[in-house]
């Protein structure tokens, strides 16, 4: 099938008209790499060849776009590249392994920055931190690699008395108060920490403040 036309469409990508009013859009580099000319004969399988070049240049250059505005794991970033019309599994895997290979896709790396931004930042425990890191792709075991500085009583401890003082002192005037005091609890379960944890923290954190007040008073 004979190429009838060459000219450019949008952006960087050109317009290769065939015989039988077929078409293909390539991008520039293709055109000049693959040494593309009106009146080129081009076989089935040499228009397949492009068209498979054709997906896979779009493959990278949108899996770079969706990095650019965040990081990705590696299973997001797969059904991202599946999502696209007319995906093609064999050339998404080639992609994936190039951007592996370059350091944009580094997944021990993406759950670190997770574990960090949602424990160290958000104060978020470990429960829910991991469920939120699992939604995104991420392996048990990256999982459990990167939360695992933060899985200690002590940093555990800290971030429970920080989320009491700063967010829910307000319910914590009275300890006789049960409903206030459930209510805290409750709230902090649903940020991911245990029972016992929130228990301890509680007991602390009024440990703390009556130590407080007594210092104030002398």
């Amino acid at each position: 099938m004979k190429i009838l036309d060459i000219h450019p469409a949008k952006g960087k990508l050109f317009e290769i008209r065939l015989e039988a009013e077929q078409k293909i859009w390539l991008h520039a580099d293709i055109v000049q790499s693959e040494f593309l000319c009106i009146g080129d004969d081009l076989t089935t399988e040499r228009i397949a060849e492009l068209k498979a070049l054709a997906f896979a240049h779009r493959s990278y250059e949108y899996a770079l776009y969706l990095l650019e505005k965040r990081a990705y794991s590696y299973r997001e970033l797969y059904e991202k590249l599946m999502a696209v019309q007319d995906a093609q599994e064999e050339i998404v895997l080639q992609t994936l392994e190039k951007l592996m290979r370059y350091g944009f896709v580094n997944d021990a790396r993406y759950a670190e920055s997770l574990a960090r931004h949602f424990v160290a930042d958000k104060r978020f425990g470990i429960k829910k931190a991991a469920y939120e890191m699992q939604h995104r792709g991420l392996s048990q075991e990256d999982i459990e690699d990167a939360l695992a500085e933060y899985d200690q009583p002590e940093r555990i401890s800290e971030n429970l008395l920080v989320l009491l003082s700063r967010k829910y002192a307000r319910y914590l005037y009275d300890p006789e108060d049960k409903r206030a005091v459930d209510k805290v609890i409750a709230a902090l379960v649903r940020r991911g920490y245990t029972y016992q944890q929130i228990r301890f923290a509680i007991e602390d954190y009024y440990a703390m403040s009556e130590e407080s007040n007594i210092e104030g008073e002398v």
